[in-house]
């Protein structure tokens, strides 16, 4: 009886594919038997407006640091199994962290994340493979961009090569096209020169790859960028602006918002501009020069709005369930879809942000983010996105609970 059993749960595991999933030394996913994976994931309901996401962040790319081509499809193949398998539409797969990249590029340094040293040469197109296995598991891809950011540590600044685009524009003396703060170097978001790097690298993109669109993250202007922009500002007073300061900067966003839009609805009818905010409405606004309300309220800034809801039901400052109503609230365009952002990283530990009555709520509810998503449905928005794709793999139950809720067929 004991070996029937026994034989019983090894051919259940062989028929549901599944790997033995470890972390290597920095705590990120790996798989030690690849290519194990011979269940194909169902097909997903193209026709269904609710949206079943995940992010891949810069973080998993190639925790293995992978340079064997076969390899690494083996790896993104179990990487992206679990999450497609429990009913996954889209992935916000991110290609850009750093002013950088995991493709062959004109303007950017490939990443340093992707292979030993930033601008090494690529052992082959790592977005390429990642297209593929999301296509065989009928997944979308959005190719995520951190549009500003360039280095979190300033010191890193010799890292970047003179040939590349980005490389050129900050080497030039003549051009300030840069935030230098304590939390890191910045493209300079009022600067033309800096603008027009940016929707360069994403009309390459869009030419070269097969997306379902361009997916931004919460980093804007970064918190510390006090008066680093003072000369731009005057520059602008001087040539007639009335706008203050705040509002400058914030028109700025906007500018790139709606030239991104642009770009993605020319090359491309049915690709989507993609946005995903912090939860927090107020600090949007007011330290990130993100004006998340104009962008719900109006048409031709973005087509989703993903608001980072990573709080529990007893946070403290920001409660998951009034949060969500906020944003519903302020969701006013008819042409903005409303996706709620999940935290599945947050399972099981002490959130040390959510006061002393939520602080253990993650750890001792571990459905928590299922329920989330049933009170996304009820109040109206088109559906979630969890973050991200290696806790995916390790709280498949949970997160396929949290799917069922914008599942068509319910």
């Amino acid at each position: 009886m004991l070996k029937r059993l026994f034989l019983l749960c090894i051919c259940c595991l062989l028929l549901t594919g599944c790997a033995i999933k470890e972390e290597n030394s920095d705590g990120y996913l790996i798989f030690p038997t690849l290519a194990t994976t011979t269940q194909t994931a169902k097909a997903q309901d193209d026709a269904s407006d609710q949206i079943r996401a995940f992010w891949l962040s810069y973080l998993e790319w190639n925790p293995q640091r992978l340079s064997n081509e076969s390899e690494y499809r083996a790896f993104i193949k179990e990487l992206l199994f679990v999450p497609a398998h429990i009913g996954a539409t889209d992935l916000f797969l991110q290609v850009r962290a750093f002013a950088d990249a995991i493709y062959p590029s004109a303007y950017f340094d490939s990443s340093a994340w992707i292979v030993r040293q930033r601008g090494d040469a690529l052992p082959f197109d790592y977005l390429e493979v990642i297209l593929d296995e999301a296509d065989a598991l009928h997944l979308r891809v959005h190719a995520w961009i951190n549009p500003y950011r360039v280095l979190s540590d300033r010191k890193q600044i010799q890292t970047i090569g003179s040939e590349s685009a980005i490389g050129k524009l900050l080497h030039d003396k003549e051009r300030d096209c840069f935030l230098e703060t304590e939390s890191g170097l910045y493209l300079q978001p009022a600067a033309t020169e800096a603008q027009a790097l940016i929707l360069d690298g994403v009309r390459e993109l869009l030419r070269r790859y097969p997306l379902a669109g361009i997916h931004l993250d919460d980093y804007f202007y970064p918190p510390d960028v006090n008066d680093d922009d003072n000369e731009m500002y005057e520059q602008y007073l001087d040539a007639g602006g009335k706008l203050n300061k705040h509002d400058w900067r914030c028109a700025q966003v906007n500018a790139l918002l709606q030239s991104l839009y642009s770009i993605i609805h020319a090359d491309g009818a049915d690709r989507v501009l993609s946005v995903s905010p912090g939860g927090d409405i107020e600090k949007n606004e007011a330290v990130h020069c993100a004006d998340v309300r104009l962008w719900c309220k109006k048409s031709g800034y973005c087509d989703w709005i993903v608001p980072q809801l990573y709080y529990g039901f007893e946070n403290q400052a920001l409660p998951f369930r009034q949060t969500a109503k906020d944003w519903r609230r302020i969701c006013e365009a008819s042409s903005v879809k409303l996706i709620g952002g999940l935290a599945v990283y947050k399972i099981g530990k002490p959130d040390q942000w959510a006061g002393e009555r939520g602080k253990l709520e993650w750890q001792e509810k571990p459905f928590l983010i299922a329920k989330q998503a049933k009170v996304l449905r009820r109040l109206g928005y088109d559906g979630c996105s969890l973050y991200s794709a290696q806790f995916v793999n390790f709280q498949e139950k949970v997160c396929a609970n949290a799917f069922r809720f914008f599942d068509p067929v319910l």
